[in-house]
């Protein structure tokens, strides 16, 4: 279990500049995110749209990476916090985390604190 200083991930990147665009680059052809208590599966086009929109009604101001860890040798999940003007929201992101050091997302969740 790491700190999230140890690693840089682009999708924290993206997070961190609220684009729905350079995360979708990250996410598999079909994924799951969860606002609070709703879980939905969408595309990956359809999941650019619905992130769009969050990040619209949720300007970023900030986003840490709390915690990384491995589930397997395959998955890996990342914790952080998004931080927007009005709300705050933990958010758990799962994916397989590829050779080249990037990610393919299958899974994020927004969870308001």
């Amino acid at each position: 279990m790491g700190k999230g200083q140890d690693k840089e991930y682009p999708i924290i990147f993206a997070l961190q500049q609220g684009s729905s665009k350079a995360i979708s680059s990250y996410l598999g052809e079909m994924v799951e995110i969860r606002f609070d208590n709703e879980r939905r599966d969408f595309s990956k086009s359809q999941a650019e749209i619905v992130l769009a929109n969050f990040f619209k009604e949720n300007p970023v101001s900030s986003f840490e990476l709390k915690k990384e860890r491995k589930i397997d040798n395959e998955n890996s999940y990342l914790l952080g916090t998004y931080t927007s003007i009005d709300n705050t929201f933990s958010v758990l992101i799962r994916g397989k985390e590829l050779k080249d050091g990037n990610w393919l997302v299958y899974s994020l969740d927004f969870v308001k604190q």
